[in-house]
């Protein structure tokens, strides 16, 4: 128990550093655009196999909504690829964390620059 609570050099603890990590992962801009573009996606892709004949009338030939369904849909799956084979380095969250802090508390007037 004195583990977690215990500070580190920098003033966070390892619970506080964990817990900076895991949300910085989970709401990362890759994971986001990935969602965002995979649910378009299936809508659209949807649309595009509903309304088939319509698409292929009015776009003289191509299946529009479909192709760029499926486009989508890969897009967002190669979000979620990037960001699971290339995630933001842990060293680099706490770094960025701690540098802020010392910022703010140069600016704050605690601590001299």
């Amino acid at each position: 128990m004195a583990d977690k609570k215990a500070s580190t050099s920098n003033g966070m603890t390892e619970a506080e550093k964990t817990k900076l990590v895991n949300s910085t992962h989970r709401f990362d801009l890759r994971r986001i655009l990935g969602a965002l573009f995979v649910v378009y996606g299936i809508i659209v892709t949807i649309v595009g196999i509903v309304n088939y004949s319509g698409d292929i009338r009015r776009t003289e030939g191509i299946a529009i909504n479909l192709w760029a369904g499926l486009s989508m849909l890969v897009l967002g799956i190669l979000f979620f690829v990037w960001d699971h084979f290339a995630p933001v380095p842990e060293a680099d969250i706490i770094h960025s964390a701690e540098m802020e802090g010392e910022e703010r508390e140069v600016g704050e007037g605690k601590k001299s620059g």
